[in-house]
């Protein structure tokens, strides 16, 4: 029905500058139930279906005590379903099954009223009266074939839709996916298919259909009662209980799957696919797991919680490998984007760093971008002569006041209770202003259970009662949505607004406000954990918990001089002027696209196996070749504490023979990159003449051809960092029996692969990364990289990729040889991909794929351009090489 849907969320077609906009504009009543946390406008145009309920026909209703029994339908809590196999398989429609939903009426009997007690009251005998079945007026045949018609829905997240509508001109095409606002189950198959095509020809739209019990389980029990709140940092203290925290997270499963199952459905080649919002956050790996090579964002407009916090949701898990799936993750600040790689780090022990998530076969990039509003169009909004009328209204009705004002959801997280009793403790500190200053707060409607928790009426209440007289009343308080041109008036006529709320994804309140001061200029109270306050610098930062700080920054704005008030405002509008809802779309569509080509190229699933029939061939032509062979790993197998590590000499002495072969050839220059020490490596490979070494991970350089280690660690470099990195290996040491500390030259390393509990030693792992790269990371030059089984501290300026750089300028510098034309580079983890990246930006003619050959150990995503299985596999090729190198 038309009050109770909601648009569509389009998506768009597009070729590679396309997109498919993904959302969950799921259910919002009049009266919304859901935060709302962009301002809701008639601008809005949303498409959605109107169901009109058929008018009831007196003549054909039964009388009650002669309507025989039908079957009731099961409510949500009193209905039976049987769960899928898997949650996180695609539910199977079974016909038999919904055509048995009604089952045959059986012959009512005949019924005999008991004898009453009563001895002088006969007994009474009911018979069967014969009638003939109707339909039932109410059933699901009449309300699925009813005539429906599309009408504009005036609810969602209008902010993500204006943003989305300003950019129109620079698609090719949008298409907006999403539901109708309303649960489907009930429609046939005919009219589901008219209401798609209506929607898909007229409106840009694809809808997805949703069952009842889907509808309510994912957005009122799931998305409102379990994830807001944690995303919002409350812990309820009673979620319902286990069995609805699991019967509402299978309705969210489902209903991400049929948003996926749509996206899949009308997807095409070069379509970019951008996923909004924590109703969807399964969507994006539910897309990926069967169109590896989409290309996918996300969208959270909401905070992210601390790893503390997040942690406490029993799905956590689930829920970060689904956000994985995207290749953009964008978040509106930077600590909701620091705490989720802190999360995902910590939950599911992989490699994080400022820019993204390092999984094993790709990268996830993670990025800011702090939404906006579209200020052209508010300016043009705000030239309506109705908004200069209420503009006048209000300065009329409340002259020789001064306005303070506010508009807010009516939901705990949103402060409203806390802003109220700010605004008791400034009347009473400064009693000069009562009668002189008034309080309009705009509440709007949210769930019951929101609004009890607020207990803001109370409070209004007893303020009014003590402040005001016949002729004052210091609160207005009306729990109700406003015009939007009473919207701008209220902005306009403000003298100060008050924006408090407790946690906060952005609040594009502040942003209109900053415009519509355009001529007034007064200043704006803001909450520091509002997520707009970390580009508003000029506002008047207060805790919302203080309300004594509250209530001196009320005064301060009050007071405040014009000369300082046009300062700070034209600060604010310069960031507001910026930060556009223009700029923030372009911005991630455009970032999107960059992000996808770069992690297609760099960690393609598709890395082929190392052909040495091709490669031969471009060595052997070669007149100068360069080798860059890690060791652990790519050499020779990691060595473990065991026995069996004496069976591994006649491996390494055979190694050893097949370098020294290699290094004997004059075209060949030789090197060894390896994270041991220069004694290790001096011991092993000393004994081979016109070979280069790497050690330590990149602190230390032996050119070809010399006997002296070069230090690669800048110069006047402060150390410092190693003792602190030392006490805090050796806190973890102790807590994780069986770990143990390596401390050379320059890096520390902890190792934990002879650890007595593997899992706990790699959670301890990732601990201990965040820790140091949280408390020393941030005030010297150093970084975590994570090992095999280890976990090694280095400075920020040195690594195999600053090596392998040295070593090609050094070989290029000499004219009396033939130039560099040929590379080999072997590595097998992470610590080698920057070296990869390196060496594929060489050229050597047009024919550089096969004289630039990187290659990883392992199949895995790399930046590498070959694979191969294991070291044996290296030394075979290694092998060819020598006997072929003539």
């Amino acid at each position: 029905m038309s009050d109770h849907s909601q648009k569509p969320l389009p998506t768009r077609r597009a070729t590679p500058r396309e997109m498919v906009l993904s959302h969950s504009s799921l259910l919002t009543p009049s009266a919304p139930s859901s935060p709302s946390f962009y301002r809701s406008s008639s601008s809005a145009a949303e498409a959605v279906v109107n169901v009109p309920k058929p008018i009831n026909n007196k003549a054909d209703r039964l009388k009650d005590q002669d309507r025989p029994s039908l079957p009731q339908r099961s409510s949500y809590h009193g209905h039976s379903v049987t769960p899928p196999p898997s949650i996180l398989a695609r539910p199977q429609e079974s016909k038999e099954a919904l055509a048995n939903v009604f089952p045959k009426s059986e012959p009512r009997p005949t019924l005999n009223q008991p004898r009453s007690r009563t001895e002088n009251r006969p007994s009474i005998q009911i018979h069967k009266t014969s009638l003939s079945r109707r339909p039932s007026i109410d059933s699901a045949k009449v309300f699925a074939e009813a005539a429906w018609t599309v009408e504009k829905a005036n609810a969602g997240n209008i902010g993500l839709h204006n943003a989305v509508n300003s950019i129109q001109g620079q698609l090719a095409k949008r298409i907006w996916i999403g539901t109708l606002g309303m649960a489907t189950d009930t429609l046939p198959d005919r009219t589901r298919g008219d209401i798609k095509a209506e929607l898909a020809l007229n409106h840009s739209s694809i809808p997805v259909f949703v069952n009842d019990l889907d509808f309510e389980g994912h957005y009122h029990q799931f998305c409102k009662q379990i994830l807001w709140p944690i995303f919002h940092y409350v812990l309820p203290d009673n979620l319902r209980s286990k069995g609805y925290e699991d019967g509402s997270w299978k309705h969210y499963v489902a209903v991400n799957r049929a948003f996926a199952d749509t996206i899949v459905e009308n997807y095409r080649q070069g379509d970019t696919i951008w996923v909004n919002d924590y109703h969807l956050m399964l969507v994006p790996n539910m897309i990926r797991e069967r169109l590896p090579d989409a290309s996918i964002g996300f969208f959270l407009h909401i905070p992210f919680p601390s790893s503390e916090i997040f942690r406490c949701l029993h799905v956590r898990m689930e829920v970060l490998e689904g956000l994985l799936g995207a290749d953009l993750v964008g978040f509106q600040t930077y600590s909701f984007a620091r705490h989720f790689l802190q999360t995902c780090s910590r939950l599911l022990a992989v490699e994080s760093s400022p820019k993204g998530i390092q999984l094993e076969n790709t990268a996830v990039n993670v990025g800011i971008f702090p939404i906006g509003i579209d200020t052209k169009g508010l300016s043009i909004k705000r030239q309506d002569p109705e908004v200069a009328q209420w503009v006048q209204v209000l300065k009329e009705k409340y002259a020789g006041m001064k306005l303070i004002v506010a508009r807010d959801k009516l939901d705990y997280v949103k402060g409203v209770r806390q802003k109220m009793l700010a605004f008791e403790r400034f009347l009473t500190l400064y009693p000069e202003w009562q009668g002189k200053i008034v309080l309009i707060q705009v509440a709007l409607s949210t769930s019951e259970q929101n609004e009890f928790q607020g207990q803001v009426s109370d409070v209004v209440a007893r303020i009014n009662s003590r402040f005001s007289n016949l002729s004052y009343q210091p609160i207005v308080f009306l729990r109700q949505d406003i015009t939007f041109s009473q919207y701008l008036g209220l902005l306009t006529a403000a003298d100060v607004c008050l924006i408090t709320p407790l946690r906060d994804g952005m609040n594009l309140t502040s942003h209109e406000y900053v415009v519509c001061q355009e001529e007034r200029k007064n200043p704006l109270v803001l909450s520091e954990f509002a997520g707009t306050y970390g580009s508003f610098g000029a506002c008047l930062r207060v805790n919302p918990w203080n309300y004594t700080e509250v209530a001196h920054a009320i005064h301060q704005a009050l007071e405040m001089k014009d000369d300082e008030k046009a300062v700070r405002w034209n600060e604010l509008r310069k960031n507001v002027c910026t930060n556009t809802a223009q700029f923030w779309a372009t911005d991630f569509v455009s970032e999107l696209i960059k992000v996808h080509s770069d992690v297609q190229r760099r960690y393609s699933i598709h890395i082929p196996l190392l052909n040495m029939r091709v490669i031969l061939p471009e060595f052997k032509a070669a007149k100068r070749r360069l080798l860059l062979l890690d060791y652990d790993g790519t050499l020779l197998p990691y060595e473990r504490n065991t026995p069996v590590r004496s069976k591994g000499k006649t491996s390494r002495e055979d190694m050893v023979k097949i370098v020294a072969e290699l290094a004997k050839d004059p075209k060949n220059i030789v090197y060894i990159m390896s994270g041991r020490t220069r004694e290790a490596l001096d011991k092993v490979f000393g004994s081979i003449g016109n070979i280069g070494l790497c050690a330590e991970g990149g602190c230390f350089l032996k050119l070809a051809g010399s006997s002296t280690w070069e230090n690669q660690v800048q110069e006047g470099s402060d150390m410092q960092w190693r003792k602190k990195v030392m006490e805090m290996f050796e806190y973890y040491k102790e807590r994780t029996p069986g770990s143990e500390i390596e401390e050379k030259t320059v890096p520390i390393v902890w190792h934990y692969r002879q650890a007595d509990n593997p899992s706990y030693g790699l959670w301890q792992a990732r601990e201990c990364q965040n820790h140091i790269e949280e408390a020393i990371g941030s005030i010297y030059p150093i970084h975590a990289v994570v090992g095999r089984k280890c976990l090694e501290v280095m400075p920020r300026d040195v690594s195999k990729a600053h090596a392998a750089k040295k070593i090609v300028e050094s070989l290029r510098q000499q004219d009396d040889v033939d130039p560099l034309d040929f590379v080999l580079c072997i590595g097998d983890d992470r610590s080698d991909e920057e070296m990869f990246g390196y060496c594929n930006g060489l050229k050597f003619g047009e024919d550089n794929e096969h004289r630039v050959v990187t290659c990883t150990v392992g199949s895995k995503g790399s930046k590498a351009s070959w694979f191969v299985p294991g070291v044996s596999t290296v030394i075979q090729g290694l092998r060819l090489m020598a006997e072929k190198q003539q």
